[in-house]
């Protein structure tokens, strides 16, 4: 009588398959949802993707931007693209794209505000994107994009607005702003100043994330911000902790479920905090504090 014994199998083939896959590195792993992102083979006309894109993940990303990289951890970052183009007729020049993924759209906005150029043309590519004679900034969905040109002296806008068509058109999400920014859709807030800080607003922890923008009321500049993720317990807890950080705070019933704290902050001086159920918002940087409430009702709505 003849026994069936089971098949041996070796473990080495395996073992050695494990490790190889241990050895690769992160960029080449990676290549299957990063690179298609990428334009494989030009990014605007005449200008050819140079040797193969490159990827980073939060333990590689200071490889790349040493110095920066901690900026876009609180933001969601996870991984990185990047892919240098240079033109047919070599000049030197080199044209770097770097497509970051980020948390969330709004996190995508926040890096995206924090590098956004004052004095860059907007142009209509993304969700929001800033044109400058070397560098183009944009975001669509959870992505933040940078591409920028090097190696020569001349301004090229119309290579890097094309090359961030090219880009935006394979971004997944919509072309769409955050939604978190429509509280700010107003005559008084000046467009293109907002910014999302995803920790430590006004630099105090305990007011956590929001959005700030610069505004213009009766003449007077300030800035406004709101906190976001509250409820109406933790808006009326981050109210009084934020009173005593103040001099000279001073807090006034409004109507039934809101107040107003008048006080000095340290760092910004004269503020103005109204707290409405859910929503906290408050007004700083300013001279003068006529028609400030009436913008941090509307604000509160």
């Amino acid at each position: 009588m003849s026994v069936i014994r089971p098949m041996a199998y070796s473990l080495k083939p395996l073992l050695a398959a494990l490790l190889l896959l241990l050895t690769v590195p992160f960029s080449t792993r990676a290549a299957g949802d990063r690179e298609e992102l990428l334009p494989p083979l030009s990014c605007g006309a005449g200008w050819k993707i140079e040797g193969k894109p490159v990827f980073y993940d939060r333990e590689t990303l200071s490889d790349r931007i040493n110095g920066e990289a901690e900026l876009y951890f609180p933001f969601g970052f996870d991984r990185m693209a990047a892919a240098r183009y240079v033109p047919e007729k070599n000049t030197g020049a080199g044209m770097d794209v770097e497509i970051y993924r980020m948390g969330s759209l709004l996190d995508a906005f926040g890096m995206y505000a924090n590098y956004r150029q004052k004095n860059g043309r907007p142009l209509a590519v993304g969700a929001e994107s800033t044109l400058s004679a070397t560098q183009l900034f944009l975001y669509q969905g959870r992505h933040f994009v940078h591409i920028q040109v090097t190696g020569t002296a001349s301004a090229i806008p119309d290579t890097l607005a094309e090359c961030g068509r090219a880009v935006a058109l394979r971004l997944p999400g919509s072309n769409n702003r955050p939604p978190e920014l429509s509280v700010f859709d107003r005559r008084e807030v000046i467009k293109g100043t907002e910014r999302y800080l995803s920790q430590s607003l006004l630099g105090y922890d305990f007011l956590n994330r929001g959005i700030m923008a610069d505004a213009v009321v009766e003449g007077t500049s300030l800035q406004i911000f709101i906190l976001l993720g509250t409820t109406a317990e933790t808006a009326s807890t981050v109210f009084d902790r934020y009173r005593s950080q103040l001099v000279q705070g001073k807090v006034e019933p409004w109507g039934e479920r809101a107040a107003f704290l008048e006080g000095v902050d340290p760092l910004y001086g004269p503020v103005i905090v109204l707290r409405k159920d859910t929503c906290l918002a408050g007004a700083l940087k300013f001279s003068g504090n006529k028609g400030i409430r009436a913008l941090l009702e509307s604000v509160c709505r």
